[in-house]
């Protein structure tokens, strides 16, 4: 009866669907990119997704009370993303755009401290139990090198979570950062790189000291680094901008393009690839796909080998031009640069310089609709997301 009574007693609100739905699909993500897999499907971890989707349309509609021209908006954006989901068959777009939109009221440091902490004691669980048996520590040999999964799908893949994992770190610790970070930091990348061989995701892991080394700078008013951190903010459409064109128009005579594909290990050939065979459309398609991470890619690099069957888009902004959709791609590139502007405009640069770094992870990763690699992009509508130094 006492417990009850004590469930009657619990409030429901808006903030704590959200952080319940943030929570719930963040370890659902997770576990879709490990070699847990092949005991809990794949398929039955993407309709227990379905959930978060409902709570979050149920956020929206039923307690952020919006007006009814934000309201018609907000159904547009939703509409072309259900549209995009249903052209693509993948739920990222949709869920992820309702993580978005469904932020208002929402602490945002308060979700990237459970990102940060719980991605830290799921990692830390993950290459336990891949330790220990429990699931496959998937190795590959590349050039007489013994390439890590730790219990994640591919290398790279868990490259990428030790880099978001970084990011936010220094999101949260901003203004306690010191020498003793940026050492870590490069600890951290020299211990990854010989474990997984990622040399993209190590550099961007180490581009973090630099970037925040200026951010902070800039931050306590320092003229030369405020300069630089004022254009942080540009690498997103730039960027962007860049890849794509440099995938279409992608030629293996010329001697940059082959210099440029070399540097990116042959995203930039891949992508082009992509581009012949797929195209660009509004609203994305279905796309067929073949990489080695998982157990059936694992499979598959020691039956044929590096050179044989693999065809994996593995840049962000081309897997949202091709897979996605062209309005989706320019959604997520308004929603980073409207962020990094908004940190750049109140002098925090913080998370500018997140957005940076996110930017130059999008052109060799392809995890940026993944929420347990980036949940950078609610800042937009979060509430408690910028540093602030608005003194002269």
């Amino acid at each position: 009866m006492m417990a009850i009574k004590k469930f009657q007693n619990v409030s429901i609100s808006g903030r704590k669907i959200y952080y319940f739905a943030f929570l719930y699909y963040y370890v659902i993500s997770f576990l879709r990119f490990t070699t847990f897999t092949p005991v809990i499907s794949i398929n039955l971890l993407s309709r227990l997704s379905y959930l978060a989707v409902l709570l979050l349309l149920v956020k929206i509609y039923v307690f952020d009370e919006l007006k009814l021209k934000k309201l018609l908006v907000y159904s547009t954006i939703i509409l072309l993303a259900f549209i995009s989901w249903r052209h693509t068959q993948a739920v990222d777009i949709l869920a992820y755009t309702l993580f978005v939109l469904g932020a208002k009221g929402v602490d945002f440091r308060v979700i990237i401290n459970y990102f940060f902490k719980i991605g830290i004691i799921m990692l830390l669980l993950t290459i336990i139990y891949s330790q220990i048996g429990v699931i496959r520590d998937s190795v590959y040999i590349r050039d007489h090198f013994s390439r890590h999964s730790l219990g994640i799908n591919y290398p790279t893949d868990f490259a990428a979570h030790v880099c978001s994992l970084i990011f936010a770190y220094f999101y949260l610790y901003f203004k306690q950062v010191s020498w003793r970070s940026y050492l870590s930091i490069i600890v951290i990348s020299i211990a990854l790189y010989l474990l997984t061989q990622a040399r993209l995701d190590v550099i961007v892991s180490l581009l973090t000291i630099p970037v925040m080394v200026i951010a902070k700078r800039a931050y306590a008013g320092k003229a030369l680094s405020r300069d630089i951190a004022s254009f942080y903010w540009i690498a997103a459409p730039v960027l962007s901008y860049v890849t794509v064109i440099s995938a279409i128009f992608y030629n293996s005579n010329n001697y940059i393009f082959q210099i440029a594909n070399k540097l990116v290990s042959k995203r930039l050939e891949i992508s082009h690839l992509a581009f012949n065979k797929y195209g660009i459309s509004l609203f994305g398609k279905r796309v067929i796909e073949h990489g080695f991470g998982g157990n059936q890619g694992f499979k598959q690099f020691y039956r044929s080998g590096m050179e044989t069957g693999y065809f994996y888009i593995d840049s962000s902004f081309i897997r949202l031009a091709i897979i996605y959709g062209l309005i989706m791609l320019l959604f997520v590139i308004i929603v980073m640069t409207l962020i990094g502007m908004r940190s750049t405009g109140v002098r925090g640069y913080c998370l500018a310089g997140i957005m940076l770094l996110l930017t130059f992870n999008c052109i060799i990763e392809q995890h940026i609709l993944d929420i347990s690699y980036n949940p950078f992009l609610i800042a937009l509508l979060a509430s408690n997301v910028y540093y602030y130094n608005l003194e002269d």
